[in-house]
């Protein structure tokens, strides 16, 4: 049985006679035959009869008839929905990011989405750079923004724009009015950082081992789950913590943070945009790609 032998049933049934539907299908009358030998074979019961006034479906036809037009008519919503996603009239694109890229990057890039494809429905889901991973891993997610690159060999990982992770702290700090830090110094004062999976965690202690620092002797104060809980923490005063520079731009500004150089010592990142290896990318999700690499382009900060 095939959705061809159905469209002839049914033209069969709406014109009232083998000759005519063959017309409408545009087919021969033997064609025809065939076709309706060959439903009736696989179902096993006649369909229909030819009488003098036509042909007159069975019990068995009417039941037959009403689910063949379902079937077409799920076929047919089938294409236009085809037809709507190839041109991006009508799609969904599900994307997950790490929280600096979740707050400071895709949220930058919707007002074009929106004006230039007004039929991409984005959703956007947030986790640490190893939970977004894991998703997309999963396929429950297309593609992923974030902000430390794994080594899942079944991902592909495209570099977008560069980060620092700078150490902050509330101006009345005692570190406030330093003019430079060593990284010895750093044991001397507690510490926010982020939650193991993090990028910027990873960021940090591999930036901290190259140095020749043991990230164990740090004083860990807290570990939070979010960029913008550690940010809020150094803000009310409690301890200090290396923050996305991008994240606190705007309270640098406007003096609710200072930055204190470490002398010697930077904690540079990339962020990645990361697809599934080998599998063929929706026209959204292209879409998507193409924006975030040209308003967060690596090679705009040397890369």
């Amino acid at each position: 049985m095939n959705l061809r032998q159905l469209e002839v049933f049914v033209a069969v049934v709406e014109t009232g006679s083998f000759s005519r539907g063959a017309e409408a299908a545009s087919l021969t009358q033997s064609t025809v035959s065939q076709h309706m030998a060959a439903l009736e074979g696989e179902v096993g019961l006649r369909l229909m009869d030819r009488t003098g006034q036509g042909v007159l479906l069975t019990g068995a036809g009417k039941l037959f008839l009403r689910h063949a037009r379902q079937v077409l008519a799920e076929c047919d919503s089938l294409r236009q929905a085809m037809n709507g996603f190839r041109g991006l009239q009508k799609a969904e694109l599900i994307v997950g990011a790490s929280n600096i890229p979740a707050n400071y990057l895709v949220p930058a890039i919707l007002p074009r989405l929106a004006a230039e494809h007004p039929g991409i429905a984005l959703t956007l889901q947030t986790g640490d750079s190893r939970a977004v991973l894991d998703q997309l891993l999963a396929e429950s997610i297309e593609l992923a923004v974030v902000g430390s690159r794994g080594n899942d060999r079944d991902l592909d990982f495209t570099p977008l724009t560069h980060d620092l992770l700078v150490l902050a702290v509330n101006p009345r700090h005692p570190w406030g009015r330093c003019s430079a830090l060593t990284l010895d110094d750093l044991v001397a004062s507690p510490l926010v950082v982020r939650e193991n999976g993090s990028g910027s965690d990873q960021a940090l202690r591999q930036a901290l081992h190259l140095a020749g620092f043991d990230p164990a002797r740090l004083q860990v104060a807290v570990r939070l789950g979010s960029n913008e809980a550690v940010r809020q923490a150094v803000i009310s005063g409690f301890g200090a913590a290396f923050l996305s520079e991008i994240s606190i731009r705007q309270e640098l500004q406007r003096g609710e943070l200072v930055k204190v150089p470490v002398a010697g010592f930077s904690v540079p990142r990339q962020f990645w945009l990361a697809t599934r290896s080998r599998r063929t990318a929706s026209p959204a999700a292209r879409i998507f790609t193409a924006l975030m690499q040209e308003c967060f382009p690596a090679a705009a900060t040397g890369s």
